[in-house]
């Protein structure tokens, strides 16, 4: 071991005696002193000031001047900034003003600006651009809108003069550097003084923040350089004093690691930032040096001198012959290629972090390698996992996924295996690769749950099944993303996961009136969608998932092909799950084939797409709409982002179809409002009858075996008796025209409920309370309270087995005579309600001639309690009922006096038996009290449900048949009945849960 680190230790010295630091390049590019120079953010330039009144840019890699001379100045410059964007510059000198340049016109912005009295020591721009601060020897910072040239604070520095300025990187703050002393100010609109360090001997020519805004740095002529802390001003450990004249110029790296200064002994030094130990050896200059600044990348230092001259040296060459360098922290190499990863200078922070690798015997063995320039390098042995880990940062960012995750297990294993018990415990800090991989695949399942079961792939225009979905997703640099970026976490984050995946497997839909051969599954199968050739409904399916894959999806939809519809199990399952996936879509295109693109607004109304029973649906359930015209332009060249947001498309669908424009946009599936629901679709119309009724499943929220061939009478009636057996709602029963087959209380066709709901005048509440009144003393308390119970305690109606069990409250038909000269209308004597006509198709067979038995027919009311809604006015009328006033005799309740609230100890055995019986008295008197207000609102409660029985009501009239159930007799209209007299309760009474088939 000894001898393997003498060998170490004679390359070591080797290496220090030859590696005396030269510049790489050295340009001439003024005619005087170089008073400053600074990087572009790009770092590929540098722009310098001079005492020649003039500015230039300068290409670092061309070596040539690329911008200037910048004629402006009547003196010497003396200050140079550059925006962070890199467009403009600010320059301020020695004629007191200041100008900011335009450098792709290489103009200024605007005339110069003169509000300082003396020369112009500093500039500095704000890290978001928008001001720029300078500072003067006439004691004054002023803080300029960099955009308007405008003044928006002044502030009073140190008398002696401000040398220099520089804003913290939030911009929040700035510090000035002036004689002997350092000001921090705050840079809102109340900018103002925030405290002062008393920091050097002499002039403090630089001051600069170190990256994450903690520390200052400051140097100075007095020959040292010192760090405080920002918030609270205190000096942090030893200043730095190898420098044996005045400081002129400071800079700091990027990754705040390391420090450049120059100085009038012709020489530039660095120092570290965190132990403040000078680092590799001065670059010695024959001239004096003026200027120093270090590049975004930390790659380069540039130097100004005294004859006009600026020279780069190179970093790595500069300090290569230094090992404390790279025990500073991870390595140099480890900082340097964190400064590129933040410059997205991916492929030099790859290499830089493949430097940082495992140099094994000891942690303290140095190890003699060659770069790739054959120059000699030592490098620490850090921990062996910071290089791949970097490796992977890098690899990550230039988006070699697959490189990147092998990276990153080797840093795993690295720290796994590592000898010291420290570094292994950094194992910790991340997530094992195999718990990505399962939670990215427990969010895929998640998701694609409410995903069709194929879809068309955008980019290959293939057909894909649900695994091959899985299985396109995992070879896609999308899926190496989400595992490559999820490693680093100390966590697992499933959330980021979740959004990856969702973003990733969002597909779009597509609506369209299918025409006359479309595409089917059997035709596309492992074909590529877009090299078929493109003839007749082909052309439709390729445009469509061209558009989708333009607008950034991987998969689209189309009925036509997605679907396998000669497996009986697949089309019950899409039938059922349909509405979701349009719910679900990230965008549903709506293709309008016959509108064309001259057309004006009104043609989506007249499209026969607006005609379809499935289409519905099809522009309910998503949230997110685009329609199409003919040739593929969107309708009215509206191009908003969701169509569902056009004020005039969706007027002129609410128009056309009769949904509420809060429905469009915002529709919610379910039972609610199942007659508005069976309206919509009522003028709908499908190619085979039973679609009518599977169109609706969605949006009812239900659930039904999809069974082609049962015809439209049943496919509806399965549909109505599912809405109402869950629900209880029977508004479905309100409708007019033909019987079904599947029950006679149902329609036979949708077409049915295409009249608006049957709609009565109602009663407001203080005119249902008024006849409640009237007829308290008509209706006894018994009979309205009797009448009250049984309704409040009907079962809700059921409906299974195409049987109906419906509460009702009914009315026997005494007479039925066929009004003369109309075959189809009758007139209808029933027991309790006034005479009214019916026109029906049926022939009432009570009335055939020499029939010998009559058959029974009812009038019914159906009872649905939630439609006709109890007012509780007990509720209503307890507020006026409320306790006495405050203060009155009842605010003692029992009416106990003072001495009676005694303790019993005080109180005289006599008096005992006298409260008892007062206390005894008064609670029975209480009670009744109490029960009688109780009868009394009850009872108004009960008379205003007779009230409301008393108005008119749409009834339903019966046949009943022989096994005692009973059929509807369908109407061509509504059958409007009204009981004769509300009074008489008892006609209301015969109260009956009928079976109806």
């Amino acid at each position: 071991m000894s001898e393997l680190l003498d060998v170490a230790n004679k390359k070591k010295h080797a290496v220090r005696r030859r590696a005396t630091p030269t510049p790489m390049q050295t340009m001439r590019l003024h005619t005087d002193k170089v008073s400053v120079v600074a990087f572009f953010n790009d770092g590929r330039r540098v722009v310098t000031g001079s005492w020649d009144y003039t500015l230039r840019i300068c290409n670092i890699q061309k070596g040539t001047v690329v911008g200037g001379p910048f004629l402006g100045h009547s003196n010497k410059v003396f200050s140079v900034a550059v925006s962070p964007d890199d467009r403009r510059i600010a320059s301020g000198g020695k004629d007191n003003t200041i100008i900011i340049w335009d450098i792709e016109s290489r103009r200024l912005l605007f005339d110069p600006l003169t509000k300082h009295t003396k020369w112009v020591s500093s500039v500095c721009f704000s890290p978001d651009g928008k001001r720029l601060a300078s500072g003067s020897y006439d004691s004054t910072v002023i803080i300029w809108d960099a955009e308007t040239g405008t003044v928006l604070s002044t502030l009073q520095g140190d008398r002696g003069g401000v040398s220099s300025v520089a804003f913290n990187p939030d911009g929040s703050k700035l510090a000035s550097g002036s004689l002997r002393s350092i000001q921090i100010w705050r840079t809102d609109s109340n900018a103002e003084l925030i405290f002062e360090i008393n920091a050097h001997e002499k002039w403090v020519l630089s001051v600069v923040w170190s990256p994450d805004g903690q520390q200052l740095v400051s140097a100075s002529y007095d020959k040292t350089v010192k760090f405080w802390d920002s918030s609270k001003g205190y000096q942090i450990g030893q200043p730095c004093t190898s420098h044996t004249s005045n400081i002129n110029s400071l800079a700091i790296s990027s990754d705040g690691s390391f420090i450049a200064a120059v100085s009038d002994d012709r020489t530039v030094q660095h120092w570290s930032t965190k132990s403040h130990q000078k680092i590799g050896e001065p670059l010695k200059h024959i001239v004096d040096v003026t200027c120093v600044s270090i590049s975004p990348n930390a790659e380069l230092v540039v130097v100004g001198d005294l004859y006009g001259e600026i020279q780069f040296w190179s970093i790595k060459n500069t300090l290569s012959a230094a090992a404390q360098l790279y025990s500073l922290s991870d390595s140099y190499f480890a900082h340097r290629s964190k400064v590129k990863l933040r410059r997205n200078l991916y492929h030099e922070a790859l290499l830089d972090a493949q430097k940082v690798r495992t140099i094994s015997v000891t942690v303290s063995t140095i190890v003699v390698m060659l770069d790739t320039n054959d120059s000699q390098v030592i490098e620490l042995n850090p921990s062996s996992y910071l290089g791949y880990k970097l490796k992977h940062a890098a690899l990550y960012e230039a988006r070699r996924y697959d490189d990147a995750i092998e990276s990153f297990k080797i840093m795993l294993s690295k720290l796994d295996n590592a000898p010291d018990s420290q570094i292994r415990q950094l194992r910790k800090q991340y997530v094992n690769p195999s718990e990505i991989e399962d939670a990215i695949r427990q969010a895929v399942h998640a998701h694609l749950e409410n995903a069709p079961l194929r879809l068309i792939h955008t980019i290959t225009g293939k057909i894909c099944d649900r695994q091959a979905q899985i299985n396109t997703f995992k070879t896609s640099m999308e899926y190496k993303e989400i595992l490559s970026s999820s490693m680093l976490h100390r966590h697992l984050q499933t959330e980021p996961i979740r959004e990856a995946v969702v973003k990733y497997f969002s597909w779009v839909m597509l609506s369209h009136r299918w025409e006359t051969k479309e595409p089917r599954l059997h035709e596309i199968q492992d074909k590529d969608v877009y090299t078929i050739r493109p003839v007749g409904t082909i052309v439709k399916l390729q445009k469509f998932c061209k558009i989708a894959h333009d607008a950034g999806y991987f998969w689209a939809w189309s009925d036509t092909c997605c679907i396998d519809q000669n497996n009986n199990v697949e089309v019950q399952a899409s039938v059922n799950s349909m509405f979701v996936w349009y719910r679900n879509s990230a965008l549903t295109i709506i293709y309008l084939s016959d509108v064309s693109p001259s057309s004006k607004s009104g043609a989506l109304a007249k499209s026969v797409w607006n005609t379809r029973g499935w289409t519905v649906q099809e522009f309910l359930a998503p949230t997110v709409v685009l329609f199409y015209q003919a040739d593929w332009t969107l309708y009215l060249h509206d191009h908003s982002l969701n169509h569902k947001e056009s004020v005039s498309i969706m007027q002129e669908l609410e128009r056309s179809t009769g949904i509420n424009a809060q429905a469009l946009v915002a529709f919610s599936p379910g039972m609610k409002n199942a007659r508005e629901k069976l309206q919509w679709a009522s003028c709908r119309v499908t190619t085979l009858q039973e679609d009518i009724a599977y169109s609706l499943f969605g949006i009812f929220g239900i659930h039904l075996p999809v069974i082609y061939g049962e015809k439209r009478h049943n496919a509806l009636g399965r549909l109505l008796q599912e809405i109402i057996a869950h629900s209880g709602d029977i508004t479905a029963l309100d409708w007019v025209g033909q019987s079904s087959s599947f029950n006679s209380c149902l329609p036979a066709n949708i077409a049915s409920y295409r009249a608006p709901p049957c709609t009565l005048p109602s009663l407001s509440e203080d005119e249902i309370q008024s006849s409640a009144s009237s007829l308290r003393n008509n209706v006894t308390q018994a009979s309205a309270l009797k009448l009250y119970n049984i309704l409040d305690n009907l079962s809700a109606p059921r409906f299974a087995n195409c049987r109906l069990r419906l509460p009702c409250i009914t009315f026997p038909v005494t007479k039925v005579k066929r009004r003369a000269g109309t075959p189809r209308t009758y007139r209808i004597k029933a027991d309790g309600v006034q005479d009214l006509e019916i026109t029906t198709a049926d022939t009432l067979v009570q009335f055939w001639p020499g029939k010998p038995t009559s058959q029974k027919f009812l009038l019914i009311r159906p009872w649905n309690r939630h439609d006709l809604g109890l007012p509780d006015f007990a509720d209503e009328m307890r507020s006026t009922d409320d306790g006495p006033e405050p203060g009155s005799p009842s605010d003692d309740p029992l009416g106990l006096s003072p001495l009676d609230n005694e303790p019993a100890g005080l109180r005289s055995l006599t008096r005992e038996p006298s409260l008892l019986t007062r206390l005894t008295q008064q609670l029975g008197a209480l009670w009744l009290g109490q029960q009688e207000q109780a009868d009394s609102r009850s009872h108004t409660r009960e008379l205003g449900l007779v009230v409301r029985l008393g108005q008119p009501f749409s009834a339903l009239l019966l046949a009943q048949q022989r096994g005692g159930e009973y059929k509807r007799i369908a109407s061509d209209c509504n059958i409007i009945a009204q009981v004769r007299d509300m009074a008489c309760v008892d006609d209301m009474m015969n109260v009956r849960t009928l079976e109806i088939l």
